[in-house]
């Protein structure tokens, strides 16, 4: 696989900026999670724009131009060495065609996100090759705070390097057996099957995709699959594992059922595939690493990586 770029794992005393280049968002929503990142000894820069709301369409946190802005000013801002955003909803996507991130490659920080910030995970990976990390954004910091898998521990781990040279995940639920290796892409299903036929989606065959998801009914996951299974570029992943599906109940199949549900979608694919993944939008959501290699062991439950999101650190 592609050797993708590493950004440095974050010291105490770096700068993290918040942006909002999705949904809008209230102070008081973000307050716990600042506090969180300051009481590990980060310097927390809220840009200018990141309480924005566009008049005409607010649920977005600003028009295009504000946003896309707000992104570029932390992107080159030479002080901020990671960027972890505020929120997801929708409205990244809008940006990525005049987002240029080439001088990332010179200078690599760590973005941090899941939900809508998938196409921005996506897109590094498409068009510069920097590793990025799936995990909470500040707004869902409060809800972890019950978290039997220490999402929050983990994120703090994973931002200063000290989750060890091999992060893995085991119990995975086997769904259809195999081993597999490769790159690790995906997030939000919804995200992937929405970007899968454009340039800032890298080629995910071959891939491990990491899948979840949040209010979308059996058929629309159904047809979310589909669409995957008919693309060019994911038609053969290299195995798929299953995060959260939250909130995805219809009128044909209940909560009760989902997981049996959506595994028997991701198993239309001829390849490895497990469920169980701590990940998505419920209380659990620990850090998964983009753009980096793993192995996946359906027949005992583990994923295992090459590495994590970033240079280990000293921290």
């Amino acid at each position: 696989m592609p050797q993708y770029i590493r950004p440095p794992a974050l010291r105490p005393g770096d700068t993290v900026a918040v942006v909002s280049p999705a949904g809008p968002v209230t102070p008081e929503l973000l307050e716990g999670g600042i506090a969180t990142l300051e009481s590990w000894g980060l310097d927390i820069m809220l840009h200018d724009a990141v309480f924005e709301r566009r008049e005409w369409a607010g649920y977005l946190a600003g028009h295009d131009h504000v946003r896309l802005g707000s992104l570029r000013e932390a992107l080159d801002d030479p002080k901020v060495r990671a960027i972890v955003f505020s929120r997801g909803g929708y409205g990244t996507m809008r940006l990525l065609p005049e987002l240029g991130l080439a001088a990332l490659r010179d200078d690599p920080k760590l973005l941090v996100g899941f939900s809508d910030i998938t196409a921005l995970h996506l897109h590094l990976a498409a068009q510069v090759g920097i590793t990025s990390l799936h995990g909470p954004v500040v707004k869902s910091f409060r809800l972890h705070d019950d978290d039997p898998h220490d999402s929050l521990e983990e994120l703090r781990r994973a931002l200063f390097g000290l989750r060890g040279p091999r992060p893995r995940f085991d119990g995975l639920r086997t769904v259809r057996p195999g081993r597999a290796t490769g790159p690790v892409f995906g997030g939000n299903l919804s995200l992937v099957a929405s970007l899968v036929a454009s340039p800032h989606c890298p080629d995910l065959n071959g891939a491990i995709l990491v899948l979840e998801d949040v209010g979308e009914e059996d058929y629309r996951l159904d047809r979310l699959f589909t669409t995957l299974r008919l693309s060019e570029k994911a038609r053969r992943p290299a195995g798929i594992v299953l995060g959260d599906f939250t909130g995805c109940a219809g009128a044909y199949v209940d909560d009760e059922a989902m997981d049996d549900f959506v595994a028997r979608l991701a198993a239309e694919f001829d390849c490895p595939v497990v469920a169980g993944l701590p990940c998505g939008h419920a209380t659990r959501n620990v850090p998964v690493p983009i753009g980096v290699g793993a192995a996946l062991d359906a027949e005992r439950g583990t994923l295992i990586f090459d590495g994590d999101a970033v240079t280990p650190g000293d921290s």
